[in-house]
């Protein structure tokens, strides 16, 4: 689990302290990227009761989603100290936990929605099974999955501007969900990845990304005997 050991020392928290100015920007203007994930929601009459947000930094995201939906119980995890400090001095209705992706068994609740906030692309390969174990386990009977993440033709690796020795593992997790007969696929959003909008407008231009091709998926968690006939 090497990104893992990577994310955990430093680059959570240097991630957090990069982008800092977009969170800035995201509390200041809520602009139509901001509520895409709440539009979805609405869109698709979704009315849950309870959230755990993976990948939540300092719990802007969750705040919003907790004010407009008036969720009840609204729990975020992350890897970076400096991100949950920073969210539990601000918004003291959040649930704000250090822990990462493959330690949410550790929350003793189960949850009507958990989103995954941009951190799969950083999971290593040899754990995406145990996530998604992981993930349909904490979700309540008919709850909802959403991933943001990136979302590209086909599979590949790049390595991180920031860090040589941490890798993107980019791809598709429709098939890979659907396939598995355990989650249903609901409503799918495809645009550019909005930090790549907000990175080449930085003094120090970065090279845009290799993949800004980014989506927001929605799935139902099913139960693969009731879903799927017996005996063909």
């Amino acid at each position: 689990m090497k990104n893992l050991k990577i994310i955990k020392s430093k680059e959570a928290d240097n991630y957090f302290k990069r982008n800092l100015k977009f969170y800035n920007s995201v509390s200041e203007k809520r602009g139509e990227d901001d509520y895409r994930i709440i539009d979805l929601i609405k869109t698709n009459r979704i009315k849950p009761k309870s959230i755990l947000e993976i990948g939540c930094a300092n719990g802007i995201q969750l705040n919003q989603y907790q004010e407009i939906l008036n969720t009840k119980v609204n729990y975020g995890i992350d890897l970076s100290s400096k991100a949950i400090n920073a969210g539990k001095k601000k918004f003291k209705k959040l649930k704000l936990l250090k822990l990462s992706s493959l330690e949410i068994d550790k929350i003793k609740t189960n949850f009507d929605l958990i989103i995954c906030g941009f951190f799969l692309y950083l999971l290593d390969r040899e754990e995406i099974f145990n996530q998604f174990n992981l993930i349909y386990n904490k979700l309540n009977q008919n709850g909802y999955l959403i991933i943001q993440d990136f979302n590209p033709l086909f599979k590949h690796v790049n390595i991180s501007k920031h860090n040589i020795n941490l890798k993107s593992f980019k791809m598709n997790y429709d098939n890979f969900l659907v396939e598995s007969g355990l989650f249903k696929m609901v409503y799918k959003n495809e645009k550019d990845h909005p930090m790549s909008h907000f990175i080449s407008k930085r003094k120090n231009k970065m090279n845009k990304y290799k993949s800004t091709e980014e989506a927001i998926s929605l799935y139902k968690k099913i139960n693969f005997s009731d879903s799927y006939p017996e005996n063909l």
